[in-house]
């Protein structure tokens, strides 16, 4: 859901009604505008740029979202379901009892996705996948020059919705000691499209 409402505030030209059903390619969300299912756009792109914005992608929604929902969730169960998070005033006792059903769920789902690798082979997965951002970001302001695209609405989505909690992970260490273009690129986005984001 962050991707499409950042992609609509970014002006891009992906406006129109969110349906709550399935794309022709039986994915959600997606965008239709006058009629025409709008589920994908990369407008402007050239081939090697789609080819590497594609392939950033699905990077950030398969390697990298399942090392920052580990990682998030799994040792972090309890801040991960504290108030501070969730805004449910739950008593302490019941967010530890959902937090750890919640995490002992997370574990299986990535365990079966990434096999069970040890925290710090996660790591090194994850610095891996931000490496490729910051490779590809380089000095730009967004990843592909000077205007936002699908692929920066991604990238940020799954960034910004775990560095941003208000406790230390993996992707926190990574941004803050060795990718401060990458940590700098989505406080620029956040603070541009999302003004009213504020810290708590």
């Amino acid at each position: 859901m962050l991707r499409i409402n950042e992609r609509l505030r970014t002006g891009g030209q992906v406006i129109g009604t969110y349906r709550k059903y399935r794309s022709s390619h039986g994915l959600l969300p997606f965008i239709e505008l006058n009629g025409q299912r709008i589920e994908d756009s990369q407008d402007g792109l050239t081939g090697a740029e789609r080819g590497t914005a594609r392939a950033l992608e699905r990077m950030v929604d398969v390697s990298t979202f399942y090392a920052l929902i580990y990682d998030k969730v799994v040792p972090n169960g309890p801040a991960f379901m504290s108030r501070t998070v969730t805004g449910i005033p739950l008593p302490a006792f019941l967010s530890n009892m959902f937090a750890k059903k919640f995490s002992e769920t997370i574990r299986r789902r990535c365990n079966g996705v990434l096999g069970g690798l040890p925290r710090e082979n996660m790591k090194e997965s994850l610095r891996r996948d931000i490496r490729a951002i910051d490779d590809v970001l380089q000095d730009k302001k967004f990843l592909f020059g000077g205007k936002m695209t699908v692929t920066d609405c991604a990238v940020f989505g799954q960034l910004a919705t775990t560095f941003y909690l208000p406790y230390r992970q993996l992707v926190t260490d990574l941004l803050e000691d060795e990718f401060p273009r990458v940590r700098h690129y989505i406080q620029r986005i956040r603070q541009h499209y999302y003004p009213e984001w504020k810290d708590e």
